[in-house]
């Protein structure tokens, strides 16, 4: 009889789940991705609505495109593009290692509670520190940044717990197996982080000066560098799994 630890509704625990590592990175990236769509998608809206000279609704959405933030991010895009991604990685691994099981709630609802604490940062550190001031004020757009900050974390947050939740096929018993598994998928991500990192800088370094009319060099080494880090995390945690994945572990932890 197949008694799978996926076909159990699991409980807050203060354990993380197996293959936290694998599935929190799987995870991160879906998140991620659905959390810059929508910047996107926001980003077109208050571009295409946006004036100067408009009424209120039309100034803030003006704003929200032509401030220093915007203007600092789109001068480092390559830069920007990379520590967003690295960034929402390094929150899906904390999610997934320390909160996701101290969380109560559905999954959905687990993963925007962990998200409001990055939303918070993002108010009071990083808009500061790209001018934007403490909540955005500085922008000139009203509540928007805040709301609008809001939103793309809910969205990332939503996605993560949904997406971390669904990635259970490996985690199933604690068994030597999966414990070996496990450990396989830290080593790889450990070695994948540092073959990403060291050939993705030194590759951003030389192509750099194709785009000296976008943004500096070490701007696209660093952003190159971790887009090159993230990609490898991901490649090294699966390929160190799959290689302690020995042909009789599909019966082991399976009964």
């Amino acid at each position: 009889m197949n008694t799978r630890s996926v076909s159990v509704p699991r409980t807050s625990t203060d354990v993380p789940r197996e293959d936290w590592l694998r599935a929190g990175v799987l995870a991160g990236f879906l998140g991620t991705f659905a959390m810059t769509i929508v910047l996107l998608a926001a980003y077109g809206l208050a571009s295409g609505i946006g004036s100067a000279d408009g009424g209120v609704i039309q100034r803030w959405s003006w704003a929200l495109v032509n401030n220093p933030v915007a203007e600092r991010t789109g001068d480092a895009v390559v830069l920007a593009i990379g520590a967003n991604l690295a960034m929402g990685l390094l929150l899906a691994l904390v999610y997934a290692r320390y909160a996701e099981p101290r969380l109560h709630g559905p999954n959905w609802w687990r993963g925007m509670q962990f998200a409001l604490i990055p939303w918070l940062l993002s108010l009071v550190v990083f808009l500061p520190v790209m001018g934007g001031g403490v909540l955005g004020m500085g922008v000139g757009a009203g509540p928007l940044p805040i709301l609008g900050n809001l939103i793309l974390h809910l969205v990332y947050g939503a996605v993560l717990g949904l997406s971390y939740a669904e990635a259970t096929e490996d985690w199933l018993d604690d068994t030597d197996i999966d414990r070996g598994n496990a450990a396989a998928a830290e080593r790889g991500a450990a070695v994948g982080l540092m073959a990403g990192l060291i050939p993705g800088f030194v590759f951003g370094w030389l192509v750099a000066p194709a785009f000296d009319d976008l943004v500096g060099r070490p701007a696209t080494a660093i952003g190159l560098a971790f887009i090159g880090a993230a990609i490898g995390l991901a490649i090294g945690s699966f390929v160190g799994m799959s290689r302690a994945q020995g042909p009789a572990s599909g019966a082991v932890g399976r009964h």
